[in-house]
């Protein structure tokens, strides 16, 4: 019997029995105790800055799956281009959740299409930061890069925090935003933006497999493509979230994650 309950139901889960591991682990991380005991488990460190957080409880999830350092240049070109088309892929979610081609989206309420969306940008933050990681670029290399590309200075801060102050100021200017646009188009320009931002780090790795492979990488240009990657991504969350909840979202479906995996999903 289908759970009409589950945000994950789809049309393949018509002859499954519920409850499966994905909605399990939906169910449990909202336990606090539950919740509580994966962040003991897994040390993490909840008074770290928010970018530091978040990027030590992807590098502990993706470890788990796959090695994430000291990798080849061949696999690291295999990696950041999986990474890519796993991003373009949740960029494709948040726009399943825009109204563009009049069609009527259900939702219990207009709060649950919001959150939707948020959840739909986190996931992609989820999958930019193992870019990040993959590419052997940590926290100090992204602050460095974004820093001196954008004339921002996150020296005694964190750099979410500076990043979406510096930003949420010149947003409209930069998306060339009109009065009477609506949110939706708005974000969907903001959606196509980080897109072809992913696309500047795809021209730093060797994966047309028509074309002989490049002896090494260009971190310096990769690591701009990085910076760029999280601007666009910050301007996304400005248009579609507070700034203390991107932190809270990443924490709670982190957890989720975790659980689903020890659930067998």
């Amino acid at each position: 019997m289908k759970n009409t309950k589950c945000p994950y139901l789809e049309i393949q889960c018509e002859n499954l029995v519920c409850d499966c591991p994905k909605y399990k682990a939906y169910v449990d991380a909202k336990d606090p105790v539950i919740f509580q005991q994966v962040m003991d488990e897994n040390h993490f460190d909840t008074s770290l800055p928010d970018f530091d957080l978040i990027m030590q409880m992807q590098k502990s999830f993706a470890s788990r799956m796959r090695k994430m350092d000291g990798l080849t240049k061949r696999e690291i070109d295999k990696w950041v281009d999986k990474y890519l088309v796993c991003i373009e892929d949740e960029i494709r979610e948040v726009r399943e959740h825009l109204d563009l081609y009049g069609e009527e989206k259900k939702y219990d309420s207009e709060v649950d299409k919001v959150l939707e969306l948020k959840k739909e940008v986190i996931d992609i933050l989820h999958f930019m930061m193992e870019l990040f990681i993959i590419g052997n670029a940590d926290k100090n290399v992204i602050k460095k890069y974004y820093c001196n590309f954008y004339q921002a200075d996150a020296s005694n801060g964190d750099l979410i925090d500076e990043s979406y102050k510096k930003q949420k100021n010149t947003i409209k200017e930069y998306l060339n935003t009109k009065n009477d646009a609506s949110l939706d188009i708005t974000v969907l320009k903001a959606s196509c933006r980080l897109s072809d931002a992913c696309a500047l780090v795809r021209q730093q790795i060797s994966w047309k497999h028509w074309k002989k492979p490049s002896k090494f990488i260009d971190y310096d240009k990769l690591y701009h493509a990085y910076a760029v990657v999280f601007h666009e991504f910050i301007n996304l969350c400005i248009l579609t979230m507070k700034e203390n909840e991107i932190k809270d979202i990443y924490v709670k479906k982190n957890v989720e994650n975790i659980l689903r995996q020890k659930y067998g999903y």
